[in-house]
Order: C-alpha cells, then sequence, then structure tokens
C-alpha cells in the first residue's frame, strides 16, 4: 500500500479546463450545460473574476425539472427564463483556495463544509476547480 502524499499541491487534482457561465446566462443554458457536459457545479464569473458557483442542485431546486420528464423539461426552463436569474439562483462568494494550497487544505474544506466544490482562485481569477470526486479519484489512485 502506498502513502498518501501529504503535501501534494492541489494543481494536481483540481480541473483547469473549465465551463463557467456569467450572470446573463440564461437557466435553460446552464441546463444544457450541466447535460451536454456532464458536469455538475459552474463557476459564475464577471469576466475572470468569481461571482459565484451554480451547481445542477442549486438548479434542480428552483426548476423541479427532473419531476416533469425529458421532454417538459425545456418548457420548465423557458418559464425559469422568464422568472429567475443565475444570480437568484447561485450561491455568492463561495469559499475558495488558492493554486498554492494543498489537497489536503482542500479536502479539509470539503468535509466540513455541505458543498461539494472549491473554485481555485489566484489574483481574484478562477484559474481551476476541484470537487468531491476529484478528491475521492485523487483517494483511489493513492491505493
Amino acid at each position: 500500500m502506498s502513502r498518501l502524499k501529504k503535501n501534494e499541491p492541489i494543481t494536481h487534482v483540481m480541473t483547469r479546463d473549465l465551463q463557467t457561465i456569467n450572470l446573463n446566462t440564461s437557466l435553460s443554458e446552464v441546463g444544457k450545460i450541466f447535460s451536454e457536459c456532464n458536469i455538475h457545479h459552474l463557476p459564475v464569473v464577471e469576466g475572470s473574476n468569481l461571482r459565484g458557483m451554480l451547481s445542477y442542485t442549486d438548479l434542480m431546486r428552483v426548476s423541479f425539472a427532473d419531476s416533469f420528464g425529458v421532454h417538459a423539461k425545456q418548457n420548465v426552463y423557458e418559464v425559469l427564463d422568464r422568472t429567475t436569474s443565475v444570480e437568484e439562483v447561485m450561491t455568492p462568494d463561495p469559499k475558495t483556495i488558492t493554486s498554492q494550497a494543498s489537497v489536503r487544505e482542500a479536502a479539509e474544506i470539503l468535509v466540513d463544509s455541505d458543498f461539494h466544490s472549491l473554485p481555485v482562485v489566484d489574483d481574484g481569477e478562477v484559474v481551476g476547480i476541484v470537487t468531491s470526486g476529484d478528491m475521492l479519484k485523487y483517494l483511489l489512485e493513492q491505493y
């Protein structure tokens, strides 16, 4: 059995090629991104600066879209586009870490929190994201 690396940088685990949205992105587009990209967390940016995080769970909470089936889901999103904005659904000013943080630091934050993604931000710019799934994959690689 290998030993876990205590000071492994988060840059070895984080996703760098990010899909992001902005405050003007429609919720139907957000739903499409989640579906087509098979992701569950989207940083909300203004330029390259982080404004918030929006999760698939956040979207489902306001839409109940999964309850209506595939054909009705688009209609639900169209109604949301007229009544609800990304800013109303996102988590503003989420907890972040820098690219200098360790995997251990990220794990400690995720374990002690009720969220499953952690934006990696340097000098106000989003440079990556690490999720609880990324952390589990990293753990599996160690064994």
